[in-house]
């Protein structure tokens, strides 16, 4: 399977990100088991070969979609001017960011996919726990390690860290957007949700003097 790598350094063809693109519409409308080759094809042109050439199969598709989504997110958090910023207010913004993103259509509608989708091939599933939304979080644990080097914060495991505050800022709002879809979440609830965890966090790992 390379389509995560051909992603990661730029290499798919023109052709290649029509496929990429047709395939997400598709998964999403349809779901992942009623989308076949040929409906890509149909949607995207190119043929089967062009498939395998640069996806694999149909499972290289999906994880190269959820990839892309992870590179957008991770493009978007790491776009923010962190040494511009007080510490509290760069966490604040990233944590936005990121549960902003994850609370997108576009996101939202790929996690019920992927729930649907694992229990049929586990091995995906293995998959996008090693290469999915985390990884889109990687400028945050880098920001941490950051903070932790200048004595701003005792951080001794900033992987961990990160995954807790993780949780932490999407908590109960990406399960009320899950089970209440009709219930939109404005800008201002995420952001006094992620003040509130991100204040919390910060008191877990402030430096002790």
């Amino acid at each position: 399977m390379v389509s995560c790598e051909k992603i990661c350094k730029n290499e798919l063809s023109s052709r290649g990100q029509l496929i990429l693109t047709a395939a997400q519409k598709l998964f999403l409308q349809h779901g992942f088991d009623e989308t076949s080759l040929e409906m890509i094809i149909s949607d995207a042109g190119g043929s089967r070969r062009s498939i395998y050439n640069e996806f694999g199969n149909k499972q290289g598709l999906l994880m190269a979609v959820i990839h892309q989504q992870v590179l957008i997110q991770t493009g978007t958090i790491a776009s923010i001017k962190t040494l511009e910023l007080a510490p509290r207010d760069a966490l604040k913004e990233m944590c936005f960011r990121f549960v902003k993103g994850m609370m997108s259509d576009t996101l939202v509608s790929l996690f019920r996919l992927v729930i649907q989708v694992v229990p049929k091939l586990p091995e995906v599933g293995a998959l996008i726990y090693e290469k999915g939304p985390l990884k889109g979080m990687k400028p945050l644990t880098e920001y941490l390690m950051q903070l932790d080097e200048k004595g701003i914060l005792k951080i001794d495991d900033p992987l961990y860290a990160t995954q807790m505050l993780i949780e932490m800022v999407k908590g109960r709002l990406h399960l009320k957007i899950l089970l209440i879809p009709q219930e939109k979440i404005s800008d201002e609830e995420i952001h006094q949700h992620v003040d509130k965890a991100v204040d919390l966090f910060l008191k877990a790992y402030q430096q002790e003097y």
